[in-house]
């Protein structure tokens, strides 16, 4: 009997350490959203328009009063491809910045300008960014339509 209990402890001891322990050779993975997308924009008519680089460098809490929410931080990389007018300062290259609201990723290619700014609005699903662009200026939307950005 004393040498089925002191088996008894040794196994429940060992289950113990097995629990607390971390795996090894798991490399860690990128927060979500984190990453390098390839981007294309296409017009309301579905127009390719523009084409280039996402990349979200990170995800940090933020609080505002007495909520936090993720805030998302990056950069963008774009040429125009199409021959739509108006697509607003989508081409080059500029800082982003977001947020995701409710499982939605609401980003703003030009956050250090009040007026003509290009915003992205949409969703992730495994490797795909998706949703709905705008070219929005202080009267509302200019021009808008979709893109989709796939993770590298």
């Amino acid at each position: 009997m004393k040498i089925a209990s002191s088996y008894l402890v040794i196994l429940m001891l060992s289950c113990y350490i097995l629990a607390c322990s971390t795996p090894r050779g798991l490399e860690p993975q990128e927060p979500f959203p984190v990453g390098d997308y390839q981007y294309v924009g296409y017009d309301e008519k579905g127009g390719k328009n523009v084409e280039g680089q996402l990349s979200i460098t990170s995800v940090e809490q933020r609080r505002i009063g007495s909520e936090e929410s993720p805030q998302i931080k990056g950069k963008w990389e774009l040429k125009r491809v199409g021959t739509q007018e108006k697509i607003g300062p989508q081409e080059g290259s500029g800082e982003l910045v977001g947020s995701i609201i409710k499982g939605e990723i609401y980003i703003n290619l030009n956050p250090n300008i009040d007026d003509a700014n290009v915003n992205l609005r949409g969703t992730i699903e495994g490797k795909r960014f998706h949703g709905k662009w705008s070219f929005d200026g202080y009267a509302g939307a200019i021009s808008k339509g979709t893109f989709e950005a796939t993770r590298k």
